[in-house]
């Protein structure tokens, strides 16, 4: 299983240099909505990690996503923005997708 990164110039530039190999950087919204739903398609993927700044774009999607057991779409703070991603939301979504409890 494969990480992919959906996020900006920036925080792509970081995974990057941490060595994450599927980056992709997305200028806005949309972009970021469409490149979602193209990484859908691939069987390969185990976590999409997606700029918490374009989450709530893809929040339709969520019903579609819900009903597979992958990718995880995990939301992550961009560069300058404050931490908001809250852990109780990764355990709920580690717990749902794999049945596994985890404390973060």
């Amino acid at each position: 299983m494969e990480i992919a990164l959906v996020a900006e110039k920036d925080t792509v530039t970081c995974f990057k240099l941490a060595g994450l190999k599927r980056v992709y950087s997305v200028k806005n919204a949309g972009e970021a909505e469409k490149l979602v739903n193209e990484l859908l398609k691939e069987s390969n993927l185990g976590v999409i990690l997606i700029a918490e700044r374009f989450i709530d774009q893809i929040h339709g999607m969520m019903d579609k996503i819900a009903e597979r057991k992958y990718p995880l779409i995990i939301p992550i703070p961009g560069m300058l923005a404050p931490a908001a991603v809250k852990t109780d939301f990764i355990v709920e979504l580690i717990r749902r997708k794999t049945g596994v409890e985890v404390k973060l």
